[in-house]
């Protein structure tokens, strides 16, 4: 069975458990800007309508899941071409979706991990509205559908079972690199050497204080809905009455009872954590990172920064070089951000911007295959490779927009283009031997001296930022 007939079957599994919940179709459900006002009118009309879908759909997932449990991981793999993976944690909502819409004429393929097999692999007891927080994300992917019908050379997006959470809480080797990731970024950013996360979770416990000052000053701490350099207690705030609306049950009363500090730690995990799990991805099946929220990308970079400085201590990159690469997040471009899904199927079908695929793919090629010896080299090419790239390219979007604009001006009206956007936020080395961007301090003291072991850490990808400050997209799909 064709990886094309495999994800048309999960799509049809999503759509006819999305009508049996709500009688219509996404579209006929709600533009994309009221899935939430018409979820609270509607709710006790189709409050009986979800349970039986429910009934049936949850069933009808897991064996598909299960029967299917690699089919569409592999075929990602094998791919060819540059790809992105979709990064950030689980959710998929309309900033979701449009980084995915934006993403779709700059890369070969759009990778997603599945939003809904979250929902089923593990009990959400922690989720107060675990219903309707499925139906959202089934709205939302569902707008997809029409590229998963269409019929290309090769799928411009999969959806696949990445098995996030099972991994996590199930899988000791798994669960080990989790922690190991978290203890060494926040080793770095708290300036003191920790272990492991235990250790880490005492010293915000004893030391509340300063553990509150450090996160501040590194800007370790997001709050859902808040922004990089919000005031920590600000943040703080925040993020309590983020627990408060939207989890339930006993771990709602456990995150009451942390202090300040223990919450912000509990928070960073819940960041850091997806961090991993997008790494992972990228380095399995050889993609970009892509993320659609600022918040996201900055704690990727945080990551990235804090195995940079390893590098750079190390003269195994050298500043000039890290400086490269980070000018590459003050880019500014258009994307074709605001062109309607049937645009982009045909765009898709015609193989529009495939100059600038071929060229950007063979820049991030030449890094990612790089030895770790040639890293510096490599990575400053690929630096100058990818800025005048993104520059050259405006005067094909405007092509492209302008051939296709009139041809479907009755679906979305507006420009196309969307302005603003940063692109390649940061060089984030990955390391084979030790992954992912942990390198122990008795490791770093050899100076990582011998070829094999060069030769094993040798691994960089680089982290694609798809938002945008004010989110926008066609409203028909």
């Amino acid at each position: 069975m064709s990886v094309v007939s495999v994800q048309r079957e999960l799509f049809s599994i999503f759509g006819e458990f999305f009508a049996k919940a709500t009688g219509k179709t996404p579209k006929e459900f709600a533009s994309l800007r009221e899935f939430s006002e018409t979820i609270r009118k509607n709710a006790r009309k189709i409050g009986p309508r979800t349970v039986r879908a429910f009934e049936w759909g949850i069933p009808k997932l897991a064996a598909f899941y299960e029967q299917q449990r690699t089919t569409l991981f592999q075929a990602a793999r094998i791919q060819g071409g540059i790809k992105v993976v979709l990064g950030g944690g689980g959710p998929f909502r309309r900033t979701q979706l449009n980084a995915v819409r934006r993403l779709l004429l700059y890369a070969d393929s759009v990778l997603i991990p599945d939003p809904i097999l979250t929902w089923i692999e593990t009990d959400r007891q922690e989720e107060r509205f675990r219903h309707v927080l499925l139906l959202e994300r089934l709205f939302f992917l569902l707008r997809l559908r029409r590229l998963v019908d269409a019929d290309f050379g090769y799928p411009p997006l999969i959806v696949f079972p990445s098995w996030e959470r099972t991994l996590a809480l199930t899988d000791i080797y798994t669960r080990g690199r989790i922690d190991l990731l978290i203890s060494h970024v926040l080793s770095v950013y708290l300036g003191k050497q920790f272990s492991n996360v235990i250790e880490i979770a005492e010293y915000a416990s004893s030391h509340g204080d300063k553990f509150l000052a450090a996160v501040e000053s590194s800007n370790l701490f997001v709050a859902p809905g808040g922004t990089v350099g919000e005031p920590i207690q600000a943040a703080i705030s925040r993020y309590r009455s983020e627990v408060q609306q939207w989890r339930a049950g006993v771990h709602l009363e456990d995150l009451k009872r942390l202090s300040d500090a223990q919450l912000v730690y509990n928070a960073i995990l819940e960041r850091l954590e997806p961090q991993f799990h997008v790494i992972e991805n990228a380095n399995e099946l050889k993609a970009q990172p892509l993320f659609a929220i600022t918040a996201q990308a900055h704690y990727f970079n945080l990551c990235a920064s804090a195995s940079n400085n390893i590098l750079v201590e190390n003269e195994i990159i050298t500043p000039p070089t890290r400086a490269t690469m980070k000018a590459l997040s003050q880019l500014r471009f258009e994307w074709l951000g605001n062109a309607p899904i049937a645009a982009l199927v045909e765009m898709r079908q015609k193989n529009e911007n495939e100059q600038f695929r071929d060229k950007l793919s063979k820049s991030i090629a030449s890094l990612n295959s790089a030895s770790l010896e040639d890293l510096d080299r490599v990575a400053s090419e690929v630096g100058l490779a990818i800025g005048a790239l993104l520059n050259d390219h405006k005067q094909e979007a405007r092509r492209i927009e302008e051939e296709y604009k009139n041809k479907f001006a009755g679906i979305a009206g507006g420009a196309w283009l969307t302005a603003a956007v940063s692109a390649i936020p940061y060089l984030a080395p990955l390391f084979a031997a030790v992954q992912p961007l942990l390198l122990t301090k008795q490791y770093t003291e050899t100076k990582l001296s011998q070829k094999r072991e060069k030769r094993e850490l040798a691994n960089s990808l680089l982290g694609i930022l798809a938002g945008v400050e004010n989110d926008s997209g066609p409203e028909d799909e």
